[in-house]
């Protein structure tokens, strides 16, 4: 029986659209994709995992590495990047009505700080009973061990333990552990997969 419902934030509860930030400062599609490519790329994985304690690190670093595009990535990655993330409104309710029904609500998350300091101010984090994130453990998804951080700090079950994340490839990692996984492409979808395990 489930009894603990997981959620992944970045394009489950919240919504993270690199492309489209970086067509709003007017870019040609080729930096588009160069840009993405620089930024949001392989090296964004070590922001998430707490390399770089903030964004002007990130962006330092990543101008020194990329001279050609330096201009574009100080332009980019200002301190209010953050604000690409916006809510799922619909993940959003549907949390609540899971906390309505008796399930415990727990975030696991591959995060940087100040993506952290930014969306734990929307509604749904005060229905959260627990949270792991990347930043803070050093760790990123799909390595084994933030889910067994997860499962060891709350006392978790994996029989007991649904997750959603956007990843494939997070999920696989879940699922190899024994806990229930589904692959969020978008809220009908997922909710219908959810409600045949609850």
């Amino acid at each position: 029986m489930i009894k603990n419902i997981v959620f992944d934030l970045g394009r489950v509860l919240v919504d993270f659209v690199p492309d489209d930030y970086l067509r709003s400062f007017g870019f040609d599609e080729a930096t588009v994709r160069a840009l993405w490519e620089k930024v949001f790329g392989p090296d964004w994985r070590f922001y998430d995992r707490g390399d770089f304690a903030s964004v002007t690190e990130l962006r330092d670093y990543l101008a020194e590495k990329h001279p050609e595009y330096a201009e574009a990535i100080h332009r980019v990655l200002h301190t209010d990047w953050v604000r690409m993330h916006t809510l799922k409104a619909e993940s959003a309710t549907y949390l609540h009505e899971l906390k309505q029904r008796g399930f415990c609500i727990f975030v696991l998350s591959n995060i940087a700080q100040d993506s952290y300091e930014y969306v734990r101010g929307y509604d749904f984090f005060g229905e959260v009973d627990g949270g792991v994130f990347s930043y803070q453990e050093h760790v990123i998804k799909p390595d084994e061990r933030i889910y067994q951080i997860l499962l060891e700090r709350y006392a978790l079950l994996p029989q007991e333990t649904l997750f959603f994340d956007d990843n494939a490839e997070n999920i696989a990692a879940a699922q190899k552990l024994g806990i229930h996984g589904i692959v969020f492409t978008n809220l009908p979808e997922a909710k219908a997969q959810a409600e045949k395990l609850l």
